[in-house]
C-alpha cells in the first residue's frame, strides 16, 4: 500500500485532500475525522499548530468587510419615507479592495443626520437613486445607520427626477442639462468627482 502524502503548513489544498492521521494531529478548523484519516472540509492553506497538536485549513477568500462605525460607504438611496432615507451599501471607501459588503447591505439616514441644521422635508434632501457618499454612525443593528453631515459627504451623482439625464452642478442647485429642471438635494463637495 503506498503511503499518503501529508501537506506541509501554509501548502494550498482542495476539499477531500487528505491531511494525515488522527495520531498525529487533533482536527481543527476545516478538518474532518474519518476513520481515523483527516481530511480537508474547504479549500485553503493548511495550518499546523506543532504545540497544540492540531491541524487547521484557513480559508483562502476572506469574508467581505463589514461596515465599522466611522467608516465612509458608498450607496444609492432607494427609498424615502418622512423621517428617513434606505440606502444600499455599495462599498467602503478606502479599502484597498474596494470589496462588496457583506450583511443585508440596506442602511437608513434619519432626518435628523442629513445635514446640520433643520431638513424641512426629506425628499428635497435625497430622491431615489441618488448615488451618496455618508458616515457609518452606528451598526450594532439593522439597518446600519448612516450620517451625510459634513461638506464631502451627501449625494455624489444624480439624475433629473423628470427625464433621468445626470444633473449638472451650478452653485447649490442641481440642473438637468436636457429638460432645465431645477432640483436640490443635501450635495457633497465631491459631487461627479468620484467614480461611481
Amino acid at each position: 500500500m503506498d503511503e499518503k502524502r501529508v501537506p506541509r503548513d501554509g501548502e494550498l489544498v482542495l476539499p477531500g485532500d487528505y491531511l494525515g492521521v488522527i495520531e498525529e494531529y487533533f482536527p481543527g478548523d476545516s478538518v474532518k475525522e474519518e476513520n481515523g484519516e483527516l481530511y480537508a472540509i474547504r479549500a485553503g492553506r493548511v495550518r499546523i499548530d506543532p504545540q497544540r497538536m492540531e491541524i487547521s485549513v484557513e480559508p483562502v477568500t476572506d469574508v467581505p468587510p463589514l461596515p465599522q462605525v466611522g467608516d465612509i460607504v458608498i450607496g444609492k438611496i432607494v427609498e424615502v419615507r418622512g423621517q428617513s432615507a434606505i440606502v444600499q451599501l455599495i462599498k467602503i471607501e478606502g479599502r484597498k479592495d474596494d470589496r462588496e459588503i457583506a450583511t443585508s447591505k440596506l442602511a437608513g439616514i434619519h432626518v435628523s443626520q442629513v445635514k446640520d441644521g433643520y431638513v424641512e422635508n426629506l425628499s428635497k434632501e435625497f430622491k431615489i437613486g441618488d448615488v451618496i457618499r455618508a458616515r457609518v454612525i452606528a451598526n450594532e443593528k439593522s439597518p446600519i445607520q448612516l450620517s451625510t453631515k459634513g461638506p464631502e459627504l451627501g449625494v455624489i451623482y444624480a439624475l433629473c427626477s423628470r427625464c433621468r439625464t445626470p444633473l449638472i452642478k451650478r452653485g447649490n442647485q442641481l440642473i438637468c442639462p436636457k429638460c432645465g429642471n431645477v432640483e436640490t438635494r443635501k450635495l457633497s463637495t465631491l459631487y461627479r468627482r468620484m467614480k461611481v
